[in-house]
């Protein structure tokens, strides 16, 4: 059995979350597992437990929440919200929760305005508000769109489901530098085997919008490098 020290408790953590907008059912929660029994991501990685994330919360371990993946990849499918006794919207706790994060770790720049630190928490909301990107919460991280991606044949830093995840954590740079948004095709077989119907090619075209829009320079494709060099 793992002792908890209570040196490492912050009693205030679970209020914090609650007044997070969408944060408030954390305090509602039971325990009960129905959360959990119903969570896709489970079957992906044990360790990703709505119900345990939730539960150290409550408790106060915020080191132990925050350090938690399940938090950053909880999903969108509300299979959860579906047999909830107590009608807790995991994904919306699991949102507060991030939201909470970035608040603790906000600095001061040299105007004296606080700013997060290397995230962009409303990346995300912006990828997801587009026509392309409207089916962004439904990846739940199986990682099945990479597993059957002919481009990662030719690079296997080439992953879809690692562009996904840095846009729902808000890693802006990273996804707008990462060269696959430039050259994923529209072959779908993602989306034929995606089992939450997620159309990667739509959203790799969001993306490329929104960088246009912002005036990214988008990193250049494989065969343009190649063409350069040739020069």
């Amino acid at each position: 059995m793992t002792t908890i020290d209570s040196r490492s408790i912050d009693p205030a953590f679970k209020y914090a979350i609650a007044a997070e907008e969408g944060g408030e059912g954390i305090l509602k929660c039971f325990a009960c597992g129905a959360c959990t029994a119903r969570c896709p991501e489970m079957d992906v990685h044990p360790e990703w437990n709505a119900r345990v994330t939730i539960r150290k919360a409550i408790l106060g371990l915020k080191d132990e929440v925050y350090a938690n993946e399940f938090v950053w990849i909880c999903s969108a499918h509300y299979r959860c919200l579906e047999k909830c006794p107590q009608k807790v919207n995991v994904k919306e706790v699991m949102n507060a929760v991030r939201n909470q994060r970035l608040t603790d770790e906000r600095v001061e720049d040299a105007t004296g305005t606080p700013r997060n630190t290397g995230m962009d928490p409303s990346f995300k909301y912006a990828v997801a508000d587009t026509k392309e990107g409207k089916n962004l919460y439904e990846c739940f991280s199986c990682g099945t769109c990479t597993a059957g991606c002919p481009e990662r044949e030719l690079d296997t830093l080439y992953s879809p489901r690692r562009v996904i995840k840095n846009v729902v954590l808000g890693m802006k740079d990273p996804v707008y530098e990462n060269k696959f948004v430039e050259i994923c095709s529209s072959h779908h077989r993602c989306f034929t085997q995606c089992p939450q119907g997620v159309e990667i090619p739509k959203l790799m075209k969001a993306i490329k919008t929104l960088a246009e829009r912002e005036g990214r320079q988008r990193p250049p494709t494989p065969a343009k490098e190649e063409h350069g060099k040739k020069a």
